[in-house]
């Protein structure tokens, strides 16, 4: 007969075997697996950094693509050209054109603005750079681009103004708006 209360070889108790050398586990022991968390936290850490990166970037682009479209949708801005008379004073965003000017020819026979004067009433110092262009209906018949080196608040400047195109001798307007 057995005696019960001795524990023999192979018996299991509580989640131990009796073995030769002893009570043993009979579970495996867990690895330690403290690399691949770090790796996980690293890898984790690393996407929600690059998402919020991109979040950021994306908010700051649209914050900018705004403003380009509000400054290219003002009156003279380069997807709104403004209706300018000859001779007759006129603002554009900040930047007032003295009266007294005319298209006329240069010596090549090309389109050149005469007379035009324009006054930096900007909060900053800043450069004029705008298209003048001659339509006849639809149809642009001659376009000159004048610019400015950067203007002072309050100073006075004559832009310079090139063009390759002959002036038309019948037209039906003229527009100004600024190339960017």
């Amino acid at each position: 007969m057995r005696n019960s209360a001795v524990p023999q070889l192979g018996e299991t108790k509580d989640g131990y075997v009796l073995t030769e050398s002893g009570w043993i586990p009979t579970k495996p022991p867990k690895k330690n697996r403290t690399f691949l968390k770090v790796f996980l936290a690293l890898c984790a850490f690393g996407l929600i950094s690059v998402i919020g990166l991109l979040a950021l970037v994306d908010a700051g682009a649209n914050g900018v693509a705004k403003s380009i479209d509000q400054n290219a949708n003002k009156a003279g801005g380069d997807s709104n050209p403004m209706m300018i008379t000859e001779g007759k004073a006129f603002e554009v965003d900040g930047f007032n054109y003295s009266k007294g000017w005319s298209l006329g020819k240069d010596v090549l026979g090309d389109l050149t603005i005469k007379g035009l004067k324009v006054t930096n009433n900007r909060d900053n110092n800043d450069s004029a750079l705008v298209e003048v262009k001659v339509w006849k209906g639809t149809e642009v018949l001659a376009l000159a681009d004048c610019t400015t080196e950067p203007i002072g608040v309050g100073t006075t400047v004559t832009p310079s103004c090139v063009s390759t195109d002959a002036l038309p001798k019948n037209f039906t307007e003229i527009t100004i708006n600024d190339t960017f």
